[in-house]
């Protein structure tokens, strides 16, 4: 149990350093939402939380997951993300939490490389934009500080609502 509390307490941390260091620029998109990074209940699991989002340069990416059990490969090409491949790896990522900034546009390829966790649908495929499509009420500053903070507000309450998950994994 304790040893329950502690994850859930190192996570958290994570999540408020994460916060405080980068509140000011750039949207965080937690992957998979509420289910976070694991195993999809179908292939299509990711492709459909992408396509529900717009993703640009100074956002982040969290990748939700226990260590040992997932994992992140970003491979550069579409081909072999569609393989699977875990040659030509770009970057590995074994420690979960991981939040990953996005500071260039363009297709990024992401996939668990434990198992066949791939296979069966673990993996992200986005498109970086160069910047952020406008919103509908981004005419007034005070609008957009208001959206930043209730996306940073909105983060912090999935977070904690995870945290009872996360400690039935450990």
């Amino acid at each position: 149990m304790a040893r329950r509390r502690q994850h859930a307490l190192l996570l958290l941390s994570a999540i408020v350093a994460s916060l405080v260091a980068g509140s000011s620029a750039g949207v965080y998109h937690i992957v998979g939402a509420g289910k976070g990074w694991r195993m999809p209940p179908n292939r299509t699991y990711y492709d459909e939380w992408t396509r529900t989002r717009q993703i640009s340069i100074g956002d982040k990416l969290m990748f939700l997951y226990r260590s040992g059990v997932h994992n992140i490969v970003e491979v550069p090409t579409r081909a072999l993300f569609d393989a699977c491949s875990m040659r030509n790896i770009t970057s590995r990522y074994q420690n979960g939490p991981t939040i990953i900034e996005l500071t260039e546009p363009g297709e990024r390829f992401y996939f668990c490389g434990v198992g066949e966790h791939c296979e069966v649908g673990q993996k992200l495929a986005i498109n970086v934009l160069l910047v952020a499509p406008p919103q509908p009420d981004t005419q007034s500053s005070a609008a957009e500080v208001a959206r930043r903070g209730a996306g940073l507000l909105g983060l912090a309450a999935a977070c904690l609502a995870l945290v009872p998950a996360l400690l039935m994994l450990a």
